[in-house]
């Protein structure tokens, strides 16, 4: 199996063996080593009728923007340690937050300490080819950093990189895996972008994927941010008066019309995940690769790749949630103590008592147990 320019990419068989290499997460205090450490779920697939998808959140690899706070050579080794996982998937997604810009003059202000703009090299999209990225969401509150020349540089980078996009107007990311067409379409609550908060046009635009495609993937960047946003409520959120969409409503809304898999990014933190009508939903990615100025303590540095198999009709078949964290100033590094298959364990069973799928400590997702759950 080969999937873009990696040519070298393991097979199906080795895929499966480093999906469930087992991973424990040891808690806020680091508890006892799990029993079930050695013998993680096995997942039952067959090649020819599963895909898998790896996603990540937020990715900002440093800016020249006001001063440059750039990794050295270039970042050609920011995703050295966790690059493998995305490389052995059929499609890796992840929501690019800054444009790629050279040398241009931002049109937007930096008015307080919350406000941030950033500017990433143009020869630093080889660091996302090199790491297996397929497809890169677009729809977010920082792209636009530069304006349209910025936007437009973004979109010209990436096509010479040969990776998709989505997120703007009529900016579908469209690939065939296992002869089957896959569509990914990014929404957010920023200008020029799918309309997060427009859910009657979201739910028109996923229907008329779905009668293309056999498979709709739909990436979003909504809902408030930081850590006071940890769970994830059936309500309209706000960050700093900036409306951010009612994100349980939106992901639900759009599944009816069609969309096979939500992945959520924004709240710069690791949210939930629910299965609804046997669909995933990830609330929120958090932060993978944010280099330089972004927080990164307690949970803002607390990092994963998700990864899913589908079937070839879109239904959720099984996952798993490989744990990171960003090493200082903003590294993604695998975390050997599993902190963030815990926090998403206990945030899923707490948010979504009747629809958070099972979480077993190695991080291993399946469908969810009708009993009772009580936290390690």
């Amino acid at each position: 199996m080969t999937k873009g320019n990696y040519p070298h990419r393991l097979s199906f068989a080795v895929l499966l063996l480093l999906f469930f290499v087992p991973l424990v997460y040891t808690g806020y205090e680091s508890p006892p080593k799990a029993d079930n450490e050695d013998n993680p779920t096995p997942i039952s697939t067959q090649p020819n009728s599963v895909i898998t998808i790896a996603a990540v959140g937020d990715i900002m690899m440093g800016s020249t923007y006001p001063v440059p706070i750039l990794p050295p050579d270039d970042g050609n080794r920011l995703f050295e340690s966790v690059a493998d996982e995305l490389i052995n998937s059929d499609i890796a997604i992840g929501n690019l937050e800054s444009p790629f810009c050279d040398s241009e003059i931002p049109p937007k202000k930096i008015i307080n300490e919350h406000n941030y703009i950033f500017a990433t090299p143009t020869n630093y999209a080889k660091n996302l080819v090199r790491a297996g990225f397929d497809v890169l969401n677009l729809a977010n509150n920082h792209i636009g950093d530069f304006g349209e020349i910025g936007i437009k540089t973004t979109k010209l980078v990436l096509d010479r990189s040969g990776i998709k996009y989505t997120g703007f107007v009529g900016d579908i990311a469209d690939l065939t895996i296992r002869g089957k067409r896959v569509s990914v379409v990014g929404f957010s609550t920023s200008p020029l972008t799918n309309n997060l908060l427009n859910i009657r046009k979201a739910q028109r635009i996923i229907a008329d994927l779905k009668r293309q495609s056999a498979i709709v993937i739909v990436t979003f960047h909504g809902g408030s941010e930081g850590i006071k946003s940890l769970h994830t409520k059936d309500t309209f959120e706000y960050y700093l008066d900036e409306p951010r969409g009612n994100v349980v409503k939106f992901a639900h809304s759009v599944i009816d019309s069609g969309a096979d898999l939500v992945l959520g990014h924004g709240p710069h933190i690791p949210r939930a995940l629910e299965i609804y009508k046997n669909k995933l939903i990830a609330y929120s990615l958090g932060n993978f690769c944010t280099y330089g100025q972004f927080c990164l303590k307690r949970e803002n540095g607390l990092s994963l790749i998700l990864k899913v198999n589908l079937d070839t009709s879109g239904n959720f078949l099984t996952g798993k949630i490989i744990p990171l964290y960003q090493e200082v100033p903003g590294i993604p590094k695998p975390d050997s103590t599993g902190r963030s298959i815990k926090l998403i364990k206990d945030l899923s069973y707490y948010d979504f008592p009747l629809s958070a799928p099972n979480i077993e400590s190695n991080g291993i997702i399946t469908h969810p147990k009708r009993e009772t759950y009580s936290s390690d």
